[in-house]
């Protein structure tokens, strides 16, 4: 073997072990925002009555998703997996606050929906049961909206009363994208359920990874129709 073809080896093996580390390193920050959940788990019983609770121990894992996006929509576009984690602390703080604007309403209509759904289903049974389970309809439909709208807000700048019409409008016209999605969250459920809740902890960077190369379709499209070229 040559030197030449030695030396192409090595580099090989380094980006190898680089991308490995990426991921690693971005899972392990984006698990800080698991915490405050995870002593909620220790402490507070995972009740509907405490569910406000567990809603609050959810509000860092916002603007850690949108840093855990940034930084994956940026080793895709760039090829360049050296910095983990000064990718996930730059995007967590360039988009905290836009991104608990999409969080914290997100999180408060997943309540709204949760009430009702127990009202319906447990309590009042019957047809009105139904109700409850349009309620499970629409939380569905309200995490599939999300995935565009975190996807634009991370990589573009829009005013709010816009990004959330773009959300819409992809949600609708990228319907395969849709229900790729919707078979995406439910294969991760089904895992989560027969094997380990503990997934959600070992896979944040690889799943991320998968998803924005499945949903970059909208990126592309937003930037090509929606946003200003510079000339």
């Amino acid at each position: 073997m040559t030197d030449n073809n030695i030396d192409i080896g090595e580099r090989r093996l380094y980006k190898i072990a680089q991308n490995i580390s990426w991921f690693l390193f971005i899972t392990l920050w984006f698990n800080l925002s698991f915490v405050p959940l995870f002593f909620l788990f220790l402490f507070v019983e995972p009740t509907l009555l405490n569910i406000v609770w567990y809603l609050i121990g959810l509000i860092p894992l916002g603007p850690a998703i949108g840093a855990l996006l940034g930084a994956t929509i940026r080793v895709i576009e760039e090829d360049d997996f050296s910095e983990p984690g000064r990718d996930f602390r730059r995007y967590y703080k360039q988009n905290f606050i836009d991104t608990m604007k999409i969080w914290l309403p997100y999180l408060f209509l997943l309540y709204l929906f949760s009430v009702n759904i127990n009202y319906y289903i447990a309590l009042t049974g019957g047809t009105l049961a139904l109700l409850g389970y349009l309620f499970v309809v629409l939380s569905l439909i309200l995490t599939l909206y999300l995935i565009p709208l975190f996807l634009i807000q991370t990589k573009f700048e829009f005013r709010y009363k816009d990004l959330l019409k773009l959300g819409w409008y992809y949600f609708f016209m990228k319907m395969k994208l849709t229900f790729g999605n919707f078979l995406f969250l439910f294969i991760i459920a089904f895992f989560v359920l027969v094997i380990s809740e503990w997934l959600l902890l070992a896979l944040p960077a690889l799943l991320s990874y998968i998803w924005v190369l499945y949903n970059y379709s909208i990126i592309k499209d937003v930037k090509a129709h929606f946003v200003k070229q510079e000339e």
